[in-house]
């Protein structure tokens, strides 16, 4: 039975061998024919990985399309969400990095073209400050009525963001209204990072983010518009000159009796120091008022030049 089966299978061998041959040919001709390998484009979400704590994050892109191919057949069950792009943060600290993207396909899927191949990834430290709290009063209080002393809950705050956005915040304010008001009042005053320029620095946290206020007000007290002087001080850096000074505001209502209003025409601020200077400040200030004298914004900002001596020639 064996010899038999033996020798059917070596008759005429090459022949057979050769059908084969040509059967597969042809199937793999069918096969490629009835299900051609093609192109196809996803848009698939970026995810990040190991992204570092204590950063904020942030990228220039969200998305990566990824160009793949394969069979037809594959491509009429596949949907976006089949296909991965992601990044692999470890290891990177603060700055700008450029970072690879990584792909996973189902099998069967071959990748041709990722955009982008890199994605620009910015790291920027959170950090804390304190910084001092400023109470401007907006508004007036009654006729006859003058605000003595305003009291906050808080003198200094505790502000916290990526490290860029904390540098360019000068300011932490909370604004109090008089709202035509005669007797004693308190209220709750939200506090706001500024910048050099007046503007909200958005994405800086503010702890507590306001504060509880006493206004007191007096009676009888004369008012009067003085002019406010900085006091510099002598501690410039060698090498540098000052050049304009400007103070904001640069008049103040002050209030007291008739006899020690008459003596004053101007008030000056406290000691403003120079050391460490070598480029144009902005210094918050409080104001020195003389014993009886009161005023409703103790706090004032001096714009201050700094400049290079020029060398000599």
């Amino acid at each position: 039975m064996i010899a038999r089966l033996r020798r059917l299978v070596q008759h005429n061998l090459p022949a057979k061998i050769l059908a084969l041959v040509v059967a597969l040919i042809l199937w793999g001709y069918v096969m490629n024919d009835q299900n051609p390998a093609i192109e196809s484009t996803y848009t698939v979400q970026l995810d990040v990985i190991n992204a570092p704590e204590g950063y904020k994050i942030t990228k220039d892109t969200s998305s990566v399309k990824l160009k793949v191919r394969g069979p037809r057949s594959l491509f009429v069950s596949a949907s976006d969400s089949d296909f991965k792009a992601y990044v692999d943060l470890s290891n990177l600290d603060s700055g700008k990095h450029e970072v690879k993207v990584q792909t996973v396909l189902p099998q069967g899927f071959e990748l041709v073209e990722a955009k982008p191949d890199t994605v620009t990834f910015t790291l920027d430290r959170i950090i804390q400050k304190t910084i001092h709290a400023e109470f401007i009063v907006t508004g007036s209080t009654a006729p006859g009525t003058t605000v003595a002393r305003v009291s906050p809950s808080v003198e200094t705050v505790t502000i916290e963001g990526a490290e860029s956005d904390i540098r360019d915040v000068t300011r932490v304010i909370g604004y109090v209204g008089l709202a035509g008001n005669n007797e004693d009042f308190s209220l709750k005053v939200p506090l706001t990072a500024i910048n050099s320029d007046g503007r909200e620095v958005a994405g800086v946290t503010i702890y507590p983010s306001s504060a509880e206020v006493s206004v007191q007000l007096a009676r009888g007290l004369t008012k009067k518009i003085v002019t406010i002087q900085p006091d510099l001080g002598s501690d410039l850096e060698q090498g540098y000159e000052l050049g304009t000074v400007r103070v904001d505001p640069t008049k103040i209502e002050i209030a007291g009796r008739d006899d020690m209003l008459a003596k004053i025409s101007s008030i000056e601020t406290e000691k403003i120091s120079l050391a460490g200077l070598t480029k144009n400040a902005d210094k918050t200030v409080q104001l020195v008022l003389p014993d009886g004298v009161t005023v409703t914004n103790h706090a004032v900002t001096v714009h201050i030049e700094i400049r290079a001596k020029k060398k000599a020639t």
